[in-house]
């Protein structure tokens, strides 16, 4: 009978022992309230996602949504966690808008949720960083030496970090020769793999000045007529119902004066209108160059991979110039970085002529040098594709498929490219015979590339006398 009792006794404690962790183990289910809140109260939108995190578990991760007025909901389990924003800056892709860098040390709040029903946590303060002020009063390409490499490095690995940009590759071009060329930080930065003088990457609308080249090789062998009205060869259906469509030729599309709008929206009958008169004024457009393409194979009965290859790759003996995604890019391309993830390449079947170049800063500089020493193209040819046809504003026109400016340390032809995840920009100061390239593997390159990078190396903060 003793026995018969603890066997029992024993059974129940296990049973209630178990029953007890089971009780234990059910999670039961909160709903979290939050809010965001800008330190500095001017800042008037904000992050669209946050991060909590799960303080004992980092596998346990939630991205939530944030709405217009800062507020963000989930569902949780009750825990210990860190609630952050989900990228280290706010910016939503809209130049209007200026970039934010967010203080991720600053910025961040633990909570303890272990209430059944609802929790409202207290608000998540966003703090922000400065950028510092490192821009020269005289350009560092003007009398570049080790010395100013090392703070081109910095301003460069400085400027990455702010702007949370990847990777980047570099070359700078000083008296027909290639005097500096570096790789910096990762193709991924989850994975760590380092960029490469081979890493490609998108150079967006530098395509336009690339297939311009080839463009201009047709018009020097009489294939190409850049007055002739390209209807004449091939009709555009989408914009055949407006008779000024008759008008358009290639001078038009290779300086921007088409009057189609940068990519069309067709309506329902596959018509687009256009924006202005062809010839009549300026107006950026990737949809005049894919035309100009058409007719191209058209005319030559080749297709666009053939002509770059002809006309293009193979006189200026370029190499990893690509123009649709092959074997080896899928193995050499960076990914990018969008939205604070990264993201692999777009896949191009067919190449583009306004945007579908991947290619790197070193071997980019074969091309510059092309043109700094007028190879490939007679001398006359030359100078039609050099000049102006087009004045934009003060200090900015447009020769037939590049950008002619001016800035405070002279005249330079060029060409930028900005897509969905890369920024890249080329510049050449003939004057001065110096220039550079620069791509990045995150838009918020942008800033850097476009803006900082030509003040540091070229223009300063000298003011003109």
């Amino acid at each position: 009978m003793q026995l018969l009792r603890i066997i029992v006794w024993l059974l129940c404690a296990f049973y209630f022992g178990v029953a007890t962790v089971q009780a234990q183990d059910k999670v039961t289910e909160v709903r979290l309230n939050g809010q965001l809140q800008w330190k500095d109260t001017a800042i008037n939108r904000y992050p669209s996602k946050v991060k909590i995190t799960s303080k004992y578990d980092p596998f346990q991760i939630s991205f939530i949504d944030v709405d217009s007025l800062g507020h963000f909901n989930t569902v949780i389990a009750p825990g210990q966690y860190v609630v952050e924003p989900a990228i280290k800056y706010h910016w939503q892709r809209d130049w209007g808008q200026r970039f934010i860098r967010i203080n991720e040390e600053n910025s961040k709040i633990q909570i303890t949720i272990d209430s059944v029903g609802e929790a409202i946590v207290q608000p998540l303060i966003l703090d922000t960083i400065g950028i510092a002020d490192q821009i020269p009063e005289q350009g560092i390409l003007h009398d570049l030496d080790s010395e100013k490499t090392q703070f081109l490095d910095d301003f460069i690995h400085y400027n990455l970090d702010y702007f949370q940009v990847p990777g980047a590759s570099l070359a700078l071009f000083k008296g027909g020769e290639m005097i500096y060329q570096k790789s910096y930080g990762f193709k991924n930065p989850i994975t760590k793999e380092a960029i490469n003088e081979k890493t490609l990457f998108e150079a967006g609308s530098i395509t336009k000045l690339v297939f311009s080249f080839a463009v201009m090789r047709l018009v020097e062998k009489g294939i190409l007529d850049l007055d002739r009205p390209l209807y004449k060869d091939l009709i555009f259906e989408a914009i055949a119902h407006d008779k000024r469509h008759k008008l358009i030729t290639a001078r038009h599309v290779l300086s921007h004066q088409t009057g189609f709008p940068n990519w069309a929206k067709k309506d329902k009958k596959g018509h687009f209108e256009l924006l202005f008169t062809p010839g009549t004024k300026y107006g950026y457009s990737g949809e005049g160059f894919e035309y100009l393409k058409r007719v191209l194979e058209h005319i030559t009965n080749k297709d666009i991979e053939t002509l770059l290859q002809e006309e293009l790759i193979a006189p200026l003996e370029l190499k990893n110039f690509y123009f649709q995604t092959t074997d080896e890019v899928k193995i050499q391309a960076s990914d990018g970085f969008y939205h604070g993830k990264p993201a692999k390449t777009r896949t191009i079947e067919k190449p583009m002529a306004a945007y579908s170049l991947m290619t790197n800063a070193k071997d980019f500089s074969t091309f510059a040098f092309a043109l700094r020493n007028r190879i490939g193209l007679k001398s006359a040819t030359y100078e039609a594709w050099f000049k102006e046809q087009v004045l934009v504003e003060d200090g900015i026109s447009w020769g037939l498929g590049l950008a002619l400016r001016k800035d405070k340390t002279g005249y330079f032809y060029g060409h930028s490219g900005v897509t969905r995840d890369f920024v890249s920009n080329f510049r050449y100061y003939p004057e001065l015979d110096m220039g550079f390239v620069f791509f990045t593997n995150n838009i918020t390159g942008g800033w850097l590339t476009i803006d900082k990078l030509p003040q540091f190396l070229i223009t300063g903060t000298e003011v003109s006398q």
